[in-house]
């Protein structure tokens, strides 16, 4: 059997898989709050408050479960939080991401 080279363009660099989560002394968020966090949140194309993510949510949610289910979404690179809000984003452009690095740093 012979095998034929791959073309360099081809390869292409390993990605980066996403941390594991950490390790939880008690329950988490339950899909259900994870599915309706991520509904109000893909809803808007602005940083929302936890308030008004609260406010438009089907049925209330404690505070604690609530940024437990932002944390979720924030390790697995889908949410990007400031001072103004939570947002929903997609990532898929890597300089964006380093730009939300910087101005969480801030």
């Amino acid at each position: 059997m012979r095998m034929c080279a791959v073309p360099a363009a081809i390869i292409r660099p390993p990605v980066q898989p996403p941390a594991m989560p950490p390790k939880l002394d008690h329950k988490g968020p339950t899909l259900g709050t994870l599915h309706m966090v991520e509904s109000v949140l893909r809803k808007f194309d602005e940083p929302l408050s936890l308030n008004r993510i609260k406010g438009l949510l089907p049925r209330k949610m404690m505070h604690a479960a609530l940024r437990q289910a932002i944390d979720h979404y924030k390790r697995l690179g889908c949410v990007a939080e400031g001072s103004k809000g939570v947002m929903w984003t997609l990532n898929v452009e890597p300089e964006f991401w380093k730009v939300v690095e910087a101005w969480e740093a801030r």
